[in-house]
């Protein structure tokens, strides 16, 4: 099944806040079997609202239309919809009673022009909101479903999942199979490499699908399959997961809600093994992340500017003070030695400020008894982006010479 996604209010394309129902929706609709090929965002304009979902309805299955539905004059939404269905507006007293009672509540007084919010276009199927002032409403034409939601976030994502998920279901026949996917979590790899080695398992119309998802020094890719039972789904699953955990190896960290310092974390823990930490230009995003994790192995961690700071100990070791793989591996041999962790972590780095961002020659140690491990690489960008990087590319280092 086709789906559009209908983002409403000006604020969106003036950029004064961001559109995080889009992502919500598209996310969740995939899940249980939609396929989400459009999304738009239009402005509080009459006419352009209209020609916006009249042209998704030629074209889509289901169209989710999300904002417009407070009570100022703006709010045009229930008006436009009404007009494209062919019905009137009509007023629904158990949604103006719902509306009242959060008021109420809330120990306000509702004003007049909320009453605004209990109408909804004549044979529309009402849903009412008990945790927000504004109500949705799903309405058929041309044999196409349209559902209006409100524009706030969380009131959307309650609705949505309270309302509309089991109306959909039964609406479209999407019990009669079941979607289940599963995220592989992959590290040290580029998206551009991932995509070559996977492609020809990336065919959209193919069960399961696949599809890959980048974030700065994570990769994800997501395995959706639908079949008659769970026991199918998960089956066709686990085929194609085989196949490209065969062809990415090592780089494959984890699945599903794993972390890159999770399973570090794991890892540390069934070695009964404890960690040092050296770190120069991540700025403390290495220790950061360790210590989010639960029982976090982590016994000390020296956070530096510079690699100068440690002038006097990388003399004794007649190593210059300078950024290089062996000024990494002094440095996580004395972290080790000073906290009495059984694994030392150095990443040091020096900063070159260019022109627009800057630019780092950056090096990564692990030392221990019977694991070691070494990392160099050269990155530009700006300061957060290097320093998110080199925070897991050290984590990555790590893991691989736990493995």
């Amino acid at each position: 099944m086709n789906c559009e996604i209908v983002t409403i209010g000006s604020e969106l394309l003036r950029g004064q806040i961001t559109d995080t129902n889009a992502t919500y929706l598209a996310q969740n609709l995939n899940a249980i079997g939609f396929n989400v090929s459009l999304h738009t965002s239009v402005g509080d304009d009459f006419d352009q609202m209209k020609q916006v979902i009249s042209e998704a309805v030629t074209r889509s299955d289901l169209i989710i239309a999300t904002g417009g539905l407070g009570p100022t004059e703006d709010d045009l939404t229930r008006e436009v919809i009404a007009d494209l269905a062919g019905a009137p507006l009509v007023f629904k007293q158990e949604l103006m009673d719902q509306i009242e009672s959060i008021f109420t509540i809330r120990g306000y007084r509702m004003p007049g022009s909320n009453r605004k919010q209990a109408f909804i276009p004549e044979g529309a199927i009402p849903i009412s909101n008990d945790i927000g002032t504004a109500p949705g409403f799903m309405v058929t034409r041309k044999s196409k479903l349209l559902v209006a939601l409100p524009g706030v976030p969380k009131e959307l994502a309650y609705l949505f999942h309270k309302e509309v998920v089991p109306y959909l279901k039964k609406h479209f026949h999407l019990d009669r199979q079941l979607i289940s996917s599963k995220v592989l979590r992959i590290t040290g790899l580029g998206e551009s490499k991932v995509d070559t080695l996977i492609r020809d398992l990336m065919n959209p119309h193919t069960n399961p699908r696949v599809g890959i998802l980048a974030s700065p020094g994570d990769i994800r890719v997501v395995i959706t399959a639908s079949g008659k039972d769970r026991e199918e789904a998960s089956s066709r699953i686990k085929q194609v997961e085989e196949q490209i955990t065969a062809r990415l190896g090592n780089a494959v960290y984890g699945s599903d809600e794993d972390t890159l310092e999770g399973v570090v974390t794991h890892l540390l823990k069934a070695r009964g093994a404890s960690l040092g930490i050296v770190e120069t230009f991540t700025g403390g995003e290495l220790t950061a992340r360790l210590q989010k994790t639960p029982s976090s192995p982590l016994v000390q961690s020296i956070i530096a500017n510079e690699i100068s700071r440690f002038h006097s100990l990388l003399e004794t070791e007649r190593v210059p003070p300078a950024s290089d793989g062996e000024t990494a591996r002094v440095l996580a041999n004395m972290i080790r030695g000073s906290c009495g962790s059984s694994i030392g972590l150095a990443v040091v780095g020096v900063l070159k400020e260019m022109e627009k961002d800057y630019q780092v020659d950056a090096h990564v140690a692990v030392t221990g008894e019977r694991v070691n491990g070494s990392y160099s690489w050269k990155m530009g960008a700006d300061l957060p982006t290097l320093q998110v990087r080199g925070a897991i590319i050290a984590l990555n280092t790590l893991r691989l010479a736990l493995i």
